[in-house]
């Protein structure tokens, strides 16, 4: 994706619960071409030699080290069974994504405000555009 997370009907809209659905996808896209390493330590080849036919991997030291670098959490994406997930709110993705959304709008710190002068401009901008808009409405 070039452009366009959060928008929503060619970009007349836009959504602050799409914008945390898309990141996430974005997340798990850019993870996902990272790729799996291929080498002998990644491949536990050594434990699987020490484990033998017939044995099992979940409770050796390897697997707990490393099963956490194939996926990354997700805060929206609840990975629960239905009884987990009923246990937890059953919230879909998009409740949780509006839930997430609306914490950062709330409780959540620009990383580098905008200079004052940058932020009088987009006033400015918005002003104008409503008034083109409203101009546009009585000329109808």
């Amino acid at each position: 994706m070039i452009y366009g997370v959060g928008m929503l009907e060619n970009g007349i809209t836009w959504d602050f619960a799409q914008l945390v659905m898309q990141d996430e996808m974005m997340k798990m896209i850019l993870k996902t071409v990272e790729g799996v390493p291929v080498d002998d330590e990644h491949l536990a080849v050594d434990i699987i030699a020490d484990v033998g036919p017939g044995g099992e991997f979940i409770s050796h030291m390897h697997t707990f080290q490393n099963f956490k670098h194939l996926s990354q959490p997700s805060n929206i994406i609840d990975r629960n069974n239905f009884d987990g997930w009923m246990a937890q709110g059953g919230k879909d993705i998009v409740e949780r994504s509006y839930d997430k959304a609306i914490d950062m709008i709330e409780n959540g710190k620009p990383k580098m405000p905008l200079p004052e002068e940058t932020k009088t401009a987009l006033h400015k901008m918005l002003e104008e555009a409503e008034a083109d808009k409203n101009e546009e409405l009585v000329r109808r």
